[in-house]
């Protein structure tokens, strides 16, 4: 979805959700923006998972988090994708996070942009979010203009216009 629509706040509301919270032992919430970096990532799981008993710390990091996820049920939120440089490191991330021998992991992922959202897509059905509808986004503009939501009549079709360009984007 668009910037502003909500994408964030969606994700941020899910993983702070009791049953969520709950029922992952392991949650993993990296901002990514611009640029997809395997390692960067791959240090920042290291950083939010839980040391077992008997690591090794010589260990590289890849192996480190193998070891650490092997028996626990984690969520990862990748938030705010823009690019991978490398293509084949979304595929590294998920082999090594695949050697876990919990069921019911779960790795969310936000973009703006539909192509790295068919690209790291592992279902059917990704959600795209989109501005809210018309007449909703021009009570919720109409609040933040004018204090009572009431416009004068005379500034009705130029604030229409306006709407019109901001795309029902809650943000904006």
């Amino acid at each position: 979805g668009m910037g502003g629509v909500g994408k964030t706040t969606l994700i941020q509301h899910i993983y702070h959700n009791q049953q969520v919270q709950n029922h992952f032992p392991v949650k993993i919430w990296i901002c990514v923006s611009f640029n997809f970096n395997l390692d960067k990532v791959l240090q920042e799981i290291k950083r939010y998972t839980p040391v077992v008993e008997g690591e090794k710390e010589s260990l590289r990091t890849e192996e480190l988090i193998e070891q650490r996820l092997k028996s626990k049920r984690f969520l990862l939120i990748l938030d705010d994708i823009w690019q991978f440089i490398n293509v084949d490191d979304w595929n590294k991330l998920l082999v090594i996070l695949g050697q876990t021998e919990e069921k019911g992991c779960m790795i969310l992922v936000t973009t703006r942009f539909q192509a790295i959202a068919q690209m790291v897509k592992t279902t059917d059905h990704p959600k795209e979010l989109n501005g809210l509808e018309p007449e909703e986004f021009r009570k919720l503009f109409l609040v933040f203009v004018f204090d009572d939501g009431q416009c004068p009549g005379n500034k009705l079709h130029f604030l229409d216009k306006i709407m019109e360009k901001l795309k029902g984007s809650p943000l904006a």
